[in-house]
Parts: C-alpha cells; structure tokens; sequence
C-alpha cells in the first residue's frame, strides 16, 4: 500500500518553469506603451489607488536613479489637501478640454424622440434602437437582439424603427450603407428616379464600378449612368452620424499631442521628450512622519511600506519610459537626419530589430516605446512608428523604404489613363523597371494600404 502511495506522488510531482512578470515589470511595459495622453490618466488612476502619491510643483520628474525621494520629502507644502485638489482640477481640465464634443447624434435623435412619440413605451423602444447606432448612424446590432434585450418583439420595434429613419439627418436609423442611400433618395423625393433604382437594384454592381453591366440591364447607355452616379449618387452622405457639413453630431476632433519633439536649427538636432502633461508626483509627507512615528501600529506601518515601494515603482518606470523614448529618438535621428532636415530627403529603411540591438534592448521593448506615439519633427507631426519600415534594395545597391515604395506607386496611379488602368502585374514590372523589386502580390497590399481600388474599380466606362 505505502509502495502504491508512493508511487501515484512521484507520477503527479512536477518541477515547472515558468517565467513570470512582476508586477512592476508589467507596470513598466504598460507605461511604455502608453502615449502621452493616456499616460496622464493612467498617472491620474495610480494617485487614486496610493495615498502615499500626490501632485507636486516640482518641475524635474525625471531625476537620476531615486534622488527624487529626498528632494520630495525635504518639501513640505503648507497646504497639501488644497494644493492637491487644485492640481487634480488642472489636470482634469486639460484632459477634457483636450477632446472637443458637439451636440451629439443621440442627444439630437432623442430631442426628435420627445417631439414624436407620446407614449412612454414607444420613447423608450425608441431609446433602445438609437442607442445600438454606430457612430455613423447606421444600425448594426440586428432588430431580434434589440427585442430580446428589450423585453418586446420585432413587430413592435420595426414601426419605431421606420419613424426613427425619418428623422434628421436623413439617412439615420438604416440597417446598411445601401439602405441609407436609398433613404436619403427617399427624402429628397427621388423615389421614381434612374438614381433610386440603380442603388435598389445594382448597388453591388455599383461598388464594383460594372457600368456597362448596369446600363444593359435598365436600358440606358453606360453615359447616362456614369452620369447618374457622378451627379445624383456620389454626393450622397455615407456616414449621416457625423455630418460635418452641418456641424453637428460630429465624432470627437482627437487633438494629436506629440510624445517627442525633435528640433532643428544651426545644423544641430535637439530631442524634447513631452512631459507638459504628464503629472509630477512626490510621497506625501504626512505618511512619511507616520513611518517615522515608533507609536504607529505594525500594521500601519506595513501599509505605509508596501505603498513607498509602489511608489518608488512608478517613479522609476516614469523614468524608464522617458529615457527609452529619448535614446530611441537618438538613434533615429543618426539614421534620418537628411530626412529630418530636408524636404527632400528620403526614410533609410530600419527594422525596430536593428535599433534594440543598437541600444541592447529587446525588439519588444522599441515597439512598445513606439506603439501609439507621434514625434513633432521638422517634417511635420509623424507617426514614431513610420520610422520603422521594410527595406528594398535597388539595382543600384541603395536602400529604400517601403514608404518610398508607396509613394511612388500611388504617383504611377495618379498618372495612369482611367480608361485603361494599370493591372497590379504591370505596376510591378514599371517599379522594378525603376530598379526596385517589388512582386504583384506586394503592389496589391501597398495599394489596398492606400485605399485604392483594383483596376475594375478604378476604370472609367
């Protein structure tokens, strides 16, 4: 019996390892990754959850190493519970102000709610289906889920449906891009027109520019149609739930701010890393006296402990990120200096693989620094991440980007007879006739890239 015990515990006995992240290394990736703007929030989040922090004047937030303990506990505010309210108040102010919001499509929609239905069961039907529309007006969740979700039946909801799509903007309250066109032809008493009945009927061959296809079918010439589309269809609104043209119900204006900023002047490059935003914090004395006072309770003084450490924690991955954006941004301006400082200069092509081994860091860790970043440069705002591209290699031995390839695809286009489009076969043969290899496959990626059609879509019938 002991033999057959022993036994089952040596075959279930495992020696297992794994690699675990601490918690201030996860910490310290997701800082990383974090641009400057939600880096404030996630700062604003910490504050909340360790009372040990609080927002402080100093202006250095980087320090070397953890000389920024002393400093904070040297400054004692006379005022620190109005000190920091005011602090939270500013940083709260620059975060809403950052986003700018018009009246928006729910608000407008549900103004219309009140002034149409007068039963309070039908408002709040209402209600269910304006608040399952995207952000372009158009209903996506499917009518049944709706109903279930609301306790009611589609035959109950399909005649609110029907007097929400009569609402304005026109167009709102459809179930497909189709359904929208056909809507706002509705509205503007284009029901019977060659417009109405090419999108009832043809809207696919529509999408996939097949004129001839449409003019055979309603018997009128491949002119007429273009013309129909060209004058009736294209001006149509395709997104009625952000109608910049009439100035409402319009999606958020995101404010781009940079992570970095890289200046040129007398010939010499500067590196600004963007902490305008990014609050500075110190340990708040009062806790610190209480560690120091030998009447606090153990526990107590644990507590106090455990949150220095935390603290500590964040303040010195705040200063891993700021050094690891900076060194980046060095490397990067050794590499793209004549594209920095000329208008005409040319991206040398590098891999985020190149630049860690540079700087003896993980591949991981540059595209984390660079995930979601803008750099302010010379050239304009960019993205940090545009920075880093595939290289080819022309006859003549140089190296290019695939930016450069791109945009000398999308002037081949510019240039190409509408009537007779380039395939992506012959695209590929006149780049690398310009001694750069570039397979079809690849000039069809880079073209959907750009948002540029197949050679059908682009004809001109």
């Amino acid at each position: 019996m002991k033999g057959r015990l022993e036994q089952f515990a040596s075959q279930n006995v495992k020696q297992i390892h794994r690699l675990i992240l601490s918690p201030q290394m996860q910490q310290a990736l997701h800082l990383l990754q974090l641009p400057i703007l939600e880096l404030s929030t996630a700062i604003e989040e910490e504050l909340t959850q360790n009372p040990l922090l609080e927002l402080s004047d100093e202006e250095d937030t980087f320090p070397e190493e953890f000389e920024i303990l002393k400093a904070l506990e040297e400054d004692r505010p006379t005022s620190p519970n109005s000190h920091v309210s005011k602090e939270e108040e500013d940083l709260k102010a620059f975060i809403e102000n950052t986003v700018t919001y018009e009246n928006s499509l729910f608000n407008h929609l549900m103004i219309q709610v009140n002034e149409t239905f007068t039963a309070l069961n039908e408002r709040e039907l209402a209600m269910a289906i304006i608040g399952n529309l995207n952000h372009d007006g158009i209903l996506t969740t499917p009518i049944e889920e709706i109903a279930a979700l609301s306790s009611t039946t589609v035959d109950q909801l399909i005649p609110i449906l029907r007097v929400i799509q009569t609402f304005d903007p026109p167009g709102v309250g459809a179930q497909s891009v189709k359904e929208v066109l056909l809507i706002q032809l509705k509205v503007m008493g284009k029901h019977h027109t060659l417009a109405f009945r090419i999108i009832e009927n043809h809207y696919e061959d529509v999408l996939h520019n097949r004129i001839p296809a449409i003019a055979k079918s309603l018997s009128k010439s491949v002119q007429e149609i273009r013309n129909t589309i060209l004058h009736e269809i294209s001006h149509l609104d395709l997104h009625p739930g952000t109608n910049q043209s009439e100035g409402h119900y319009k999606q958020p204006d995101q404010h781009l701010v940079p992570d970095v900023t890289i200046g040129f002047a007398e010939g010499k490059f500067s590196i600004e890393i963007n902490d305008e935003h990014v609050p500075t914090l110190r340990l708040n004395k009062i806790y610190l006296e209480m560690l120091q006072d030998h009447s606090t309770p153990p526990e107590t003084r644990s507590y106090i402990q455990e949150k220095i450490a935390s603290g500590k924690w964040l303040l010195r991955n705040l200063h891993e990120r700021h050094q690891t954006l900076h060194r980046i941004t060095q490397e990067l301006i050794k590499d793209q200096a004549a594209f920095l400082s000329t208008a005409k200069g040319q991206l040398i092509p590098r891999t985020m693989k190149e630049i860690a081994e540079r700087l003896e860091l993980h591949e991981s860790t540059v595209a984390r620094a660079v995930a979601n970043k803008y750099i302010n440069s010379p050239r304009g705002i960019l993205p940090l991440r545009s920075f880093f591209s595939h290289a080819y290699t022309t006859e003549a031995g140089e190296n290019i980007s695939a930016q450069t390839v791109k945009d000398l695809l999308s002037h081949l286009l510019a240039e190409e007879d509408k009537k007779a489009p380039l395939s992506d076969e012959i695209l590929s043969t006149m780049i690398k006739e310009k001694g750069i290899p570039c397979a079809r496959r690849t000039v069809a990626k880079y073209r959907q890239e750009l948002g540029i059609g197949n050679t059908t879509q682009r004809r001109l019938h």
